[in-house]
């Protein structure tokens, strides 16, 4: 358990703006709460920083395609997933795969009024602050649809907020957190720099998981580095 107070503190120690055992003062940590929030924001952007894969179940509606899903949505009120990764119908005790197509299948499918008691196909049409999933075909049951997305670290509510961050997390955040802050300190040091790629390159080799690419026939796995921090 830690706090963003914790993360501040320990990020400005890290670049001797304050000593050690001092805190940071009301306008320090203000400033650098955003700072922090800005890079959990950022954060979001990049699949393999992921805070972790979530599973949400909706009622379909006979005869309603298109669900919102999102903080505040109408039918799916949850963080807004990033991507979607699998989705399936549970019907007396079996699962149905709903496959996710992209939005240029979605738009070359002309009979989008086509009805079927279990949907075969799913296409998330992203959105901010929330995106909309849309089904094909429109469910004449109301089954319920499970779907597996992406969802990302949630920004620091307050300096107080006690949150649980996954092993690692908290150090790749208050090495980065200290990086962002080196410009507005007028600091300088190539050493925190260092660890928080590393940090940070860390906890996406952890999340990363390989996915095998077909291009003319021939098999391709896509590799992780983390020297240059990319694939």
């Amino acid at each position: 358990m830690t706090t963003a107070n914790d993360i501040i503190n320990r990020a400005l120690r890290s670049l001797s703006v304050i000593g050690q055992g001092e805190a940071a003062d009301a306008d320090q940590a203000a400033d650098a709460l955003v700072s922090l929030n800005d890079l959990v924001s950022s954060w979001a952007n990049e699949s393999l920083m992921l805070f972790q894969v979530v599973q949400d179940v909706v009622m379909l509606t006979p005869g309603k395609k298109d669900y919102t899903i999102g903080e505040g949505a109408f039918d799916i009120n949850t963080v807004r997933p990033v991507a979607i990764d699998q989705a399936f119908i549970r019907l007396n005790s079996a699962d149905y795969p709903v496959k996710i197509i992209d939005r240029q299948r979605y738009q070359s499918t002309t009979l989008k009024s086509s009805e079927s008691n279990i949907p075969s196909w799913l296409y998330y049409d992203t959105g901010y602050p929330a995106s909309t999933i849309r089904l094909w075909a429109v469910p004449t049951q109301a089954n319920a649809l499970h779907i597996d997305s992406q969802k990302p670290l949630s920004s620091f509510a307050s300096l107080g907020a006690v949150v649980s961050l996954p092993p690692g997390y908290e150090r790749a955040l208050r090495l980065n957190l200290a990086a962002e802050l080196m410009p507005e300190y007028q600091v300088r040091n190539d050493k925190i720099d260092a660890m928080a790629r590393e940090a940070k390159a860390g906890i996406k080799r952890v999340n990363y998981t390989p996915v095998h690419a077909t291009t003319l026939g021939i098999g391709e796995r896509r590799r992780y580095s983390i020297y240059s921090d990319s694939q």
